[in-house]
């Protein structure tokens, strides 16, 4: 059994919430969790992230029973393509919209199966019993940098590149999807946009998220107070999905 809330929260200085999310589960029981953050300023970002969002909770209310991990991949892609045209092309037909895009992570929960699939550098971990652990893989300049050993992780954290995305949903016409099935041995999972991970420390992070005292929601709510208590300096959303064993 899952629980799951998801809440976004404008933060303490940006005039205008960009991050958009959706949780829910469809008519087959099947459950899909997903944070988009928007970028390309104006109205722009608000925009796409709201388009990627509707697209996917449009989808997943229509999508038939996944009974093979090739479904699942498959509905991912076309979905994530859909998406990525829709803001694409409002963007070639806008001033205050040209260049907007988004990042897109979430998961699909069917049964005992747990998919999860990331654009960008919004992030999804799961605790398990050795810990919080990130999932996915960050799409950025700071990111790369330190795969390739260029950086040290302090370094990253005051680079001049470090909100510099290399791939996001609608800004180039072909983009990269990270997509892979999990170990389903999770506690919890919790899915983020920057505005959480970027201020917050992540053994913060973790001890909110292991907090048996705490219900998904009050987490939530806690992991948000953590980030706006750090300054508030970018709108942040939150989804604690539950695995409750049965």
């Amino acid at each position: 059994m899952i629980k799951a809330f998801g809440q976004t929260d404008i933060g303490c200085v940006r005039k205008e919430n960009e991050d958009d999310f959706c949780v829910f589960s469809n008519a087959h029981e099947d459950w899909i969790a997903a944070v988009c953050d928007g970028i390309g300023g104006s109205a722009g970002g608000e925009v796409a992230s709201k388009i990627a969002v509707r697209t996917l909770k449009e989808a997943f209310e229509k999508a038939p029973e996944f009974m093979k991990d090739s479904q699942v991949n498959d509905w991912i892609q076309s979905t994530l393509n859909k998406a990525n045209d829709a803001i694409y092309y409002k963007g070639l037909h806008s001033d205050d919209e040209k260049g907007m895009g988004t990042t897109c992570v979430g998961a699909i929960i069917t049964g005992d199966s747990t998919y999860i699939f990331n654009v960008g550098d919004s992030r999804i971990y799961a605790d398990y019993t050795e810990g919080l652990v990130q999932m996915s893989e960050d799409h950025s300049v700071v990111a790369r940098l330190l795969r390739s050993g260029q950086i040290t992780p302090e370094e990253a954290k005051t680079h001049v590149q470090r909100n510099t995305l290399t791939n996001a949903l609608g800004i180039w016409r072909v983009f990269q999807i990270d997509i892979h099935k999990i170990d389903p041995g999770y506690q919890y999972l919790l899915i983020s946009s920057d505005g959480l991970h970027g201020y917050v420390a992540h053994d913060d992070i973790q001890a909110i998220v292991e907090n048996q005292d705490l219900d998904v929601k009050t987490k939530t709510e806690a992991l948000i107070a953590r980030a706006n208590n750090a300054g508030g300096y970018d709108n942040c959303t939150v989804i604690v999905l539950e695995n409750v064993k049965e």
